[in-house]
């Protein structure tokens, strides 16, 4: 039902109207209890089918297979602003028609990258803004989602080095399909994603079995190393031999999606928009469909959520 989305709106008392699709009753009462929300301020639908045409922007957090459906039910019912989760869709061909839909409707999508609203990261941006050196990105964590999560970390790396071409290589193993998410349907991997930009910056981004340190992730530039621990919320600065240690604030969705949607309405939304990541999906179903399927095409779906 992407509760933690309906906790930060209903936290802004009288700003926002909520409405949320959820077809299992359990769900709606199970998640209420966790937010502490009152299912009375909540209006609930079982179906899409139940919608009216009177919705300003649409949240869609489902897994990534029903969400190019739902998108497009969506726009043809004239809804003119969305917020996708990740993978955002499952092939080129769909981002490609729900893209020729949102031209030809007026509509704008963002995707919830939401490391571009984390503070450090975006002093980090300024930074680089001053400097013409090429950076070196390397994320390095446990058995984290590589899969599902990679695309953040490819965004926030395009964010800060203003880049969107990608050129992707990769050292794959598929997981055990019964330790995947929702009972196999969808695929995981650990090992290693490399990535190079049209500036020469490298990402390099690695889930290993058995590290249990949380995600750290490292920006090299200049003789400076910057380091991002997710786990701590700790921020370390290696510069000539002196360490400096800062706050890393992660902001939840909890607190965070009421914002994000209002800077979507003042249209100063820090986002991705949907056209701006196919370059970055593309470059991950190459190498996931590869790994799984030995070979990629535009219409091939990616079985990552």
């Amino acid at each position: 039902m992407g509760c933690r989305h309906a906790q930060s709106l209903l936290s802004v008392k009288n700003q926002f109207s909520v409405h949320v699709v959820e077809p299992s009753l359990d769900t709606i009462k199970n998640n209420c209890e966790r937010i502490g929300s009152n299912p009375q301020e909540i209006t609930w639908y079982s179906d899409l089918n139940e919608l009216n045409s009177n919705f300003d922007l649409a949240i869609i957090a489902t897994s990534s297979a029903p969400r190019y459906f739902i998108v497009k039910a969506l726009i043809d019912m004239g809804i003119k602003f969305f917020l996708l989760e990740k993978v955002v869709f499952q092939s080129i061909q769909q981002f490609n028609e729900i893209r020729a839909l949102a031209m030809l409707n007026g509509v704008f999508a963002y995707c919830n990258f939401v490391n571009r609203y984390f503070e450090k990261y975006n002093d980090l941006k300024k930074e680089l803004k001053q400097l013409q050196n090429r950076i070196r990105m390397i994320v390095y964590g446990g058995e984290f989602g590589l899969g599902c999560n990679a695309i953040h970390y490819i965004d926030i790396f395009q964010y800060i080095t203003n880049t969107q071409k990608v050129i992707a290589k990769s050292w794959l193993v598929e997981e055990d399909s019964n330790g995947s998410r929702r009972g196999g349907e969808y695929k995981e991997f650990t090992g290693t994603i490399s990535m190079v930009n049209e500036h020469a910056d490298e990402l390099f981004i690695t889930a290993a079995k058995g590290f249990s340190g949380g995600v750290l992730v490292h920006v090299m530039l200049d003789g400076k190393t910057y380091t991002f621990s997710e786990q701590t919320q700790k921020l370390s600065v290696l510069s000539k031999n002196t360490i400096q240690c800062q706050n890393f604030e992660i902001l939840p969705t909890s607190k965070l999606t009421s914002q994000i949607v209002a800077d979507i309405f003042n249209e100063n939304c820090r986002l991705t928009r949907m056209h701006e990541t196919i370059d970055a999906h593309a470059a991950l179903f190459e190498i996931f469909n590869t790994t799984l399927m030995g070979k990629s095409t535009e219409t091939i779906l990616c079985p990552i959520t």
